[in-house]
């Protein structure tokens, strides 16, 4: 599964959404205004509306705003973010502290393939359910979350687990969650014509036995509410039809992305087996979970109207010589130790923070590691997280220490992991003026605390603080509006402490930008932009020729710019942008404003592009390392893991 390509399907899917709504609107329309003239007909005083162009008029004007109006009010409701969903459902979040091993193994997981993919640590929520399921809601990737049951929890082992996580991941990459919401307006949109119809007739009803004199309007209105009622129930007969539709493939990529993540089939198909030898299935209780049925690993109907593919198919899909046998998992219950997936004890390697571009070529120290090779940890990342990068991700998490990564995942904590990383690790006066601002504008604790972690954060290396920032994404869904905005000034006073800001701190802003863009759906339109590669191309070799100039040797930076210029335009001469135009983060940061509007798939290209440029002296050093991160979150792209190694 490539994350860009499935993006720009995922956008061809919505178009074709709309052209099928309009369609059911307009039969919608159609019926509407024939029952309405039939029923007019029979009156003497609206016989005269009977199949006019008024009439017709007055009921594709009055459908159009009444369906369009709920499924907009639908939308604009569960556009609050993945949270609204898993609430609504009754979920109830999981603190990262937890004692209970049960939730400490989903978080463990949940956390691996977050990392692995490049995507914010997602909120994790726990529904009360007997039936083994598990969803992901949201908008984006930055507002997404994860509900699982308890009965998923409690019946399947960890790889079965794993591979479900897998699936839900593959649904936060590809587009699909925001889909599942606008399916959800659209279906809510036109049911809600039933609605009204079942309004009108309990309030004619109850008017006709208050009055008898109104007896001939009242069984007219009785009659224009049984008819509408019908109408939207059919509009809705037709609107999980397409519902069904669109999901039932969508659920067959993210099987087989499943698979391509954990490289391991019988993780997923040895979930669809237990669902298959489960008396409760896959159901959910709850009073809503037909409204988001579409967003469920599966599905509890076997009918048309059935948002996933029948479990035979889906199990044989993955595993073709299936004897098409179930396990009885009413015996099964897991047990889960309490070690299981605990994080080991501190390992920090060192490397020194990378800072502006203030010189061309630095050459950093290569750090050897046993993770992927560049390519892997790096170009596959687009791709969704690969065994490897799991793996790495896991050995990534064991490198920082059990105390700063307990610190992530409550709010306190996560501030002052925010305030230790932007502390100044070489002017003692401008990390002065810094604890007196954390001072002024928080507590004596918030202070100690930092200045506490501090040193340990110092001696982690590039990659593994941008891991922790990563880490505290949970952690600021909880701040409140007041919160944040003191949150993020007092942020902006650090970086500018010393009156600039270096490359740092320059990608910092941009990650944090990434998972807080939520809250004003910058992250949401960022995936669906429509300028050409072409038309950007003077704007991709400003960063090319940063990593060209500052990522690499001296003599390189001609040759490693060509190599990824090239990738993107073989028409055009190789001109490398002199050092001044790639040294300013003012103009990197106007230039990110005209790439966030490339599609997916040129992004893709960039991207792609700039891992040439990054990879052409078999290292890629911390500096490559931080204009990659902050290119990658600036354009709401999953970016896994990027090691500073030699090859």
């Amino acid at each position: 599964m490539d994350f860009f390509t499935e993006q720009d399907k995922a956008r061809a899917k919505s178009s074709n959404l709309v052209f099928l709504f309009c369609l059911a609107v307009v039969s919608i329309i159609g019926s509407l205004f024939a029952m309405l003239s039939l029923v007019g007909s029979q009156d003497e005083d609206l016989s005269k509306l009977s199949w006019s162009l008024e009439l017709f008029i007055m009921v594709a004007l009055g459908t159009i705003l009444v369906v369009g109006l709920a499924s907009l009010i639908r939308i604009a409701f569960l556009s609050g973010g993945g949270k609204v969903v898993a609430e609504s459902l009754g979920g109830k979040r999981l603190q990262p502290n937890t004692p209970n091993p049960l939730e400490t193994r989903i978080l463990n997981l949940v956390e691996e393939m977050a990392i692995a993919s490049g995507t914010p640590v997602p909120p994790v929520y726990l529904l009360e359910e007997d039936g083994i399921n598990a969803f992901a809601a949201g908008y984006s990737p930055a507002d997404a979350v994860v509900g699982i049951t308890r009965g998923c929890a409690e019946k399947l082992n960890r790889d079965q687990l794993q591979g479900v996580i897998a699936h839900e991941f593959s649904h936060i990459l590809n587009g699909d969650m925001r889909l599942n919401i606008r399916l959800s307006g659209i279906i809510f949109g036109i049911i809600f014509l039933s609605r009204i119809g079942e309004i009108m007739m309990r309030v004619s009803g109850s008017s006709r036995r208050r009055s008898s004199n109104n007896s001939d309007g009242g069984a007219a209105l009785v009659m224009i509410g049984l008819g509408i009622f019908i109408i939207g129930l059919v509009g809705g007969f037709f609107g999980s039809l397409i519902r069904a539709a669109v999901s039932r493939q969508r659920e067959f990529l993210a099987d087989a992305s499943a698979v391509q993540f954990t490289r391991n089939p019988e993780g997923i198909s040895g979930a669809l087996k237990r669902i298959g030898g489960f008396s409760s299935g896959s159901e959910i209780q709850s009073s809503l979970a037909g409204d988001y049925s579409h967003f469920f690993f599966s599905s509890a109907l076997s009918s048309m109207f059935a948002t996933h593919p029948p479990l035979p198919m889906r199990i044989r899909r993955i595993e073709p010589n299936w004897a098409s046998e179930y396990p009885d998992t009413d015996k099964i219950s897991e047990q889960v130790d309490g070690s299981t997936s605990q994080i080991s004890g501190f390992a920090g390697t060192s490397a020194p923070t990378s800072g502006a571009l203030p010189q061309p070529a630095p050459s950093p120290d290569a750090q050897n590691n046993s993770g992927p090779s560049p390519r892997d940890s790096f170009l596959k990342s687009f791709e969704g997280p690969q065994k490897k990068q799991i793996k790495h991700a896991q050995s990534l998490l064991q490198q920082i220490s059990p105390a700063l990564l307990s610190l992530a995942k409550e709010p306190t904590g996560c501030r002052c992991i925010l305030f230790a990383l932007l502390l100044d690790s070489k002017n003692s006066s401008v990390r002065d003026q810094q604890t007196q601002l954390i001072l002024n504008n928080t507590d004596q604790d918030t202070n100690t605390l930092t200045q506490k972690i501090f040193p340990q954060i110092q001696e982690l290396s590039c990659e593994l603080k941008y891991l922790l920032i990563e880490e505290c994404a949970p952690s600021f869904t909880l701040f409140s509006p007041g919160q944040m905005e003191d949150f993020l000034t007092l942020v902006d006073a650090l970086m500018q402490a010393d009156q600039k800001i270096d490359l740092f701190e320059w990608s910092l802003q941009k990650i944090i930008g990434y998972q807080l863009n939520h809250q004003s759906n910058n992250s949401t339109k960022a995936l669906h932009g429509r300028a050409s590669l072409r038309s950007r191309i003077n704007e991709c070799s400003i960063f090319l020729g940063a990593l060209a100039h500052f990522g690499g040797e001296p003599g390189q930076a001609v040759k490693s710019y060509k190599k990824g210029f090239r990738s993107l335009d073989r028409s055009r001469p190789v001109n490398l942008p002199p050092v001044e135009k790639c040294n300013d983060l003012g103009v990197m940061d106007a230039t990110l404003l005209k790439l966030n509007k490339m599609t997916p798939l040129a992004k893709r290209s960039f991207l792609d592009a700039c891992s040439k440029v990054a990879e052409h002296d078999g290292m890629i050093s911390d500096t490559e390392i931080q204009i990659i991160r902050g290119i990658a979150a600036a354009l709401s792209c999953p970016l896994g893991p990027v090691s500073a190694s030699s090859s």
